[in-house]
C-alpha cells in the first residue's frame, strides 16, 4: 500500500459511514456523470461506482493511478475514466469529447486542501460544465465560503463564489475520519451554479479588482483604498452616487454594495 506523500497534501478519507453519507447527500444516481479530483486510493470512487455513476477521475500521483487501475481495472473505459493529469491544467471540454461524456456534470470530490482556492477558481471559470459541486474541504475554508459581512471569515473568496454559486455547508467531518489524521477538521459543502447572479454586475473584471483592493487593504477605510489604488477621485460624489460611506471598511460591504461602489468609481475614472 502506498504511503501518503505530504507534499501533495495527501490524507485519505477512510470512514465508510462518512463516504456513504457523502454520496447520499450528493444525490448520486445510476448513470450520472461525476468528476472526482484527487481520488487517491479510490475509497470515494468505490462508493460512486457502486451507485452506478460514471466517474471521470483526475489523479496526479502515478503510484496512485496504478493502484486505481488495479482496483477498478474492469471498469476503466466503461464507467471509470482515469486521467493521470493535473486537474488545474486540464482542458475539460477536450476530455469530455475524448470519452464521449456530456458537457454538464456533477462534481463529488475530497479535494487536496492545499489547492482548494485554485480549484474553486477553475470551477468559477468553467462553471458552464457543472450543475452542482460537492466538495470535502477544510472546515475553516468552508466557513469562509458562507461568511457574512463584518465577520472575520468574510473575504474576497466569499464574494467571488457568491457571484456564481449558492453555497451551503452540509455537514462537518472530524479529522479522525482521515488517515493520516490531519491537524484540521473538514466540512462537506455544496456549490450550486446560479442561473442568475444575485446582483446585476456591470463589469465583472473591475468589480473583482475593487474587491481585491478592498481586502488587500483589510482594516483600511474605503477612501484610503480608493486613493491608494485609483488616485484622486471626487469622493463626495462617489458617496452620494453609491450611497456608501467611504469611511467604512471593505469587509463590511455586501456584494450588492460592492457593485454599487464599483459602478460609481468606474464612472469617475473615465
Amino acid at each position: 500500500m502506498k504511503k501518503p506523500r505530504s507534499k501533495l497534501g495527501q490524507v485519505f478519507l477512510r470512514d465508510k459511514n462518512i463516504l456513504d453519507k457523502i454520496v447520499r447527500y450528493a444525490g448520486v444516481k445510476d448513470g450520472e456523470w461525476i468528476v472526482e479530483i484527487g481520488p487517491g486510493r479510490g475509497a470515494l470512487t468505490e462508493f460512486l461506482l457502486k451507485r452506478g455513476a460514471n466517474v471521470i477521475a483526475f489523479e496526479i500521483d502515478p503510484a496512485l493511478t496504478k493502484e486505481l487501475k488495479r482496483n477498478f481495472g474492469l471498469l476503466i473505459g466503461d464507467r471509470f475514466f482515469l486521467f493521470e493529469e493535473d486537474f488545474l491544467k486540464v482542458n475539460l471540454g477536450d476530455k469530455l469529447k475524448e470519452i464521449g461524456a456530456p458537457d454538464h456534470l456533477k462534481v463529488v470530490s475530497n479535494i487536496p486542501y492545499y489547492i482548494t482556492t485554485p480549484i474553486l477558481t477553475k470551477f468559477i471559470k468553467e462553471r458552464l460544465f457543472f450543475g452542482e459541486i460537492y466538495l470535502t474541504i477544510q472546515k475553516e475554508v468552508a466557513r469562509r465560503l458562507v461568511a457574512k459581512p463584518g465577520t472575520g471569515e468574510y473575504g474576497s473568496l466569499t464574494l467571488y463564489l457568491m457571484m456564481f454559486f449558492d453555497v451551503e455547508v452540509l455537514f462537518d467531518i472530524p479529522r479522525t475520519c482521515f488517515r493520516p489524521v490531519p491537524k484540521v477538521d473538514s466540512s462537506f459543502v455544496r456549490l450550486k451554479v446560479r442561473e442568475e447572479p444575485p446582483v446585476q454586475v456591470e463589469d465583472y473584471t473591475f468589480l473583482e479588482q475593487l474587491i481585491r483592493h478592498a481586502f488587500g487593504g483589510r482594516r483600511k477605510k474605503l477612501k484610503t483604498v480608493l486613493k491608494n489604488n485609483f488616485g484622486k477621485l471626487p469622493f463626495e460624489k462617489i458617496e452620494t452616487d453609491s450611497g456608501i460611506s467611504l469611511e467604512r471598511r471593505g469587509e463590511t460591504l455586501s456584494l450588492e454594495e460592492f457593485e454599487k461602489l464599483a459602478r460609481s468609481v468606474k464612472r469617475y475614472l473615465r
